[in-house]
């Protein structure tokens, strides 16, 4: 008996984007544990850098050095086509 021809399947090369990450105000540390307590707020408005955006998402993790507990904020853009930032 012989297998199925699988067929081939072609993917897009993602782009690259540049992330900033967050520090503890601690002891300086980018390592941190898990996120809890994630707190969305619809909120349309325009960040810093110029770019517009939805939502305000508040993340509550510890640092994985001191154990200092952070909020890490970042500003999404959830309209049509624009994707959702990755949560873990």
């Amino acid at each position: 008996m012989a297998k199925a021809a699988r067929a081939a399947v072609v993917t897009a090369k993602a782009p690259v984007v540049q992330v900033e990450l967050s520090r503890c105000k601690a002891c300086g540390s980018t390592e941190r544990g898990g996120y809890y307590n994630v707190i969305e707020q619809q909120y349309a408005g325009v960040d810093m850098a110029g770019k517009a955006y939805t939502h305000i998402v508040r993340r509550y993790c510890p640092c994985a050095k001191c154990g200092q507990v952070r909020i890490d904020r970042t500003y999404e853009n959830r309209t049509a086509g624009a994707r959702p930032a990755p949560t873990g």
